[in-house]
């Protein structure tokens, strides 16, 4: 790399032809004006893009661009810039070169960033242009981490240091703690900003683990000593409202969290072990989701059927799959389709996972009696057209929601089930009876969430003869298997997508439900001759879409 040229970036921009005369004159008038960097000033306006800034920094002074996207960072190196003038230059360390610190930087003519790097690293600097917005993503995931683990040992010091108080006034009064507050609120705010479904605080023998899912998947954040396990369970229990003496009984409370303007209602779960309390939080983010019903990666046929089961006037659409499947998603997408001026649509949940404007929702509170049941009794006296029950959990909840789709309503709810055809032995299980069920049941949904391949580092692979044998996909077909990077944290993957079947109940099903002749087997058996695609096939389909892996594929089989 040659030396850098102590030039400005309008004179450089403007020599290379990228802006007029007028236009630097212009962009300087407004820099001292607004205090801001000609670069950004020029961006704002949409004379440049930060793109065209890039290609001539590189082009012009063979500066190296590199895409931190793809770009493992090595957390003990990027911590050598500190986080203060990480974040007034926009700068990340990513490598070190021949006791050279390589730093990524939004500007690598600031000379003045230059300096403070070599005077705060005692290092020599080696710089490289990157995105602006990659540089800001990945200081907030250093910083944090660092943050979390100094904020972990000021909290073990101080532990220490009251080891001799009563076990409960330690408890206590370190819940009260500013450094409990902060790493409390801080490991939060870390799986929350990560997009995480839930965080798990998990206490064994020496150590107290901390970890949270992404995609299904559980992540290790940080680990404390068990001396602080007390403290942080009984300053989650202030905040939940739980009853911070008892430490022999479950507990399940809620609160909510704002983070970066997104407001989230966490629900909290205390469970004793052998080795303390168990905290788990499930994050339900308030602001729900933009998903379409097209954008839920449904097969085009599948699509067809479930916009055909919602012209239904009457009758109940089940969603199926185990926790954390995705329900929620599917029936809120299902109730976008359905929520129209003319008709009046009320949901009964257990709580409002999704805010749909025009449409009633309602939470259920079992402490004063406010139950599915409850709920949809006097639902039913409010003049509804349609009905969203969030879970038929029991025989008296499913009873009226059967009824109500007979008598002319549009009903919504889920089970837990292992796949569609079970949903309809599961309804007679809970006391329905079997021409009830064949009445009412217009078509059920069955899904499973799978891992969507990241497409980053996602690589093409030939399916071998090995491989022909375990998955099914015949030898010599180009699917994708997953790496690993920066962007998807290593693990090949990133996001999720639901597959699905879709059971249409017609009226020759119809028939063979209120007979009550066939298994779940057999019902199924009758389905797939029908013309419905299985979790296995849409499973399938997305592999061979390249948006999954064969291994995904076969967790799905394991699950039915």
């Amino acid at each position: 790399m040659r030396k850098i040229e102590k030039k400005r970036l309008g004179d450089l921009l403007y020599e290379t032809g990228m802006i007029s005369k007028d236009q630097l004159e212009w962009g300087v008038q407004e820099q001292k004006r607004s205090g801001k960097r000609i670069g950004e000033v020029l961006v704002e306006k949409g004379i440049i893009t930060e793109k065209d800034i890039l290609g001539a920094l590189e082009f012009q002074l063979g500066i190296p661009h590199i895409d931190l996207d793809r770009y493992t960072i090595d957390y003990n190196i990027a911590s050598k810039v500190p986080e203060n003038i990480a974040k007034r230059y926009k700068v990340v360390a990513v490598g070190i070169d021949d006791n050279k610190l390589k730093v990524a930087m939004k500007d690598p003519l600031d000379m003045f960033a230059l300096d403070d790097l070599k005077l705060s690293t005692k290092m020599d600097i080696l710089p490289m242009i990157a995105s602006g917005a990659e540089i800001e993503k990945l200081i907030g995931q250093i910083y944090a981490s660092a943050k979390t683990k100094n904020i972990v040992n000021e909290v073990e010091k101080q532990i220490q240091e009251e080891v001799q108080k009563k076990a409960q006034q330690e408890a206590e009064e370190n819940a009260d703690a500013a450094p409990m507050i902060q790493l409390v609120n801080n490991i939060m705010q870390r799986a929350i900003l990560k997009g995480a479904s839930d965080l798990h605080i998990e206490p064994f023998e020496f150590y107290v683990r901390i970890r949270y899912r992404v995609d299904g998947q559980l992540h290790e954040m940080t680990r404390a000593k068990k001396e602080t396990l007390n403290a942080i369970t009984t300053r989650i229990k202030i905040l939940s409202g739980l009853n911070i003496a008892e430490r022999r009984l479950p507990q399940d409370g809620r609160m909510s969290k704002n983070v970066n303007g997104q407001q989230v209602d966490l629900r909290v779960s205390i469970l004793p072990t052998i080795y303390g309390e168990k905290t788990v939080v499930r994050f339900i983010y308030r602001t729900g989701n933009n998903f379409e019903l097209q954008d839920l990666g449904f097969h085009p046929e599948d699509y067809d059927k479930i916009i055909n089961l919602l012209k239904n006037p009457h009758g109940i659409i089940l969603v199926t799959g185990p926790t954390g499947s995705g329900k929620s998603t599917t029936l809120a997408a299902a109730l976008k389709v359905l929520n129209q001026d003319h008709v009046n649509i009320i949901t009964v949940e257990d709580p409002v996972e999704n805010m749909i404007e025009g449409i009633n929702q309602v939470s259920i509170n079992t402490k004063i009696g406010l139950t599915f049941a409850a709920t949809l009794r006097s639902i039913l006296r409010q003049d509804p057209d349609i009905i969203m029950v969030g879970e038929m959990r029991d025989a008296e909840t499913s009873s009226i929601a059967i009824r109500a789709a007979i008598t002319g309503h549009l009903v919504l709810s889920t089970l837990h089930t292992n796949d569609a055809a079970s949903s309809i032995a599961r309804l007679v299980d809970m006391g329905t009876e079997t021409f009830m069920v064949g009445a009412a049941v217009k078509g059920v949904i069955s899904q499973r969430l799978v891992r969507k391949i990241c497409p980053s580092c996602r690589q093409r692979h030939s399916v071998t003869s090995t491989e022909e044998m375990i998955y099914k996909i015949k030898a010599g077909t180009e699917v994708y298997k997953a790496k690993g990077c920066s962007a998807c944290n290593q693990t090949g993957y990133k996001g999720r997508l639901a597959v699905h079947e879709v059971l249409v109940v017609d009226s020759y099903l119809q028939d063979v439900i209120s007979g009550g002749k066939l298994t779940s087997e057999e019902m199924k058996e009758e389905a797939v001759g029908r013309g419905m695609r299985t979790l296995w096939d849409n499973a399938y389909y997305n592999v061979l879409q390249g948006k999954t892996t064969m291994e995904e594929m076969l967790r799905i089989a394991y699950e039915q």
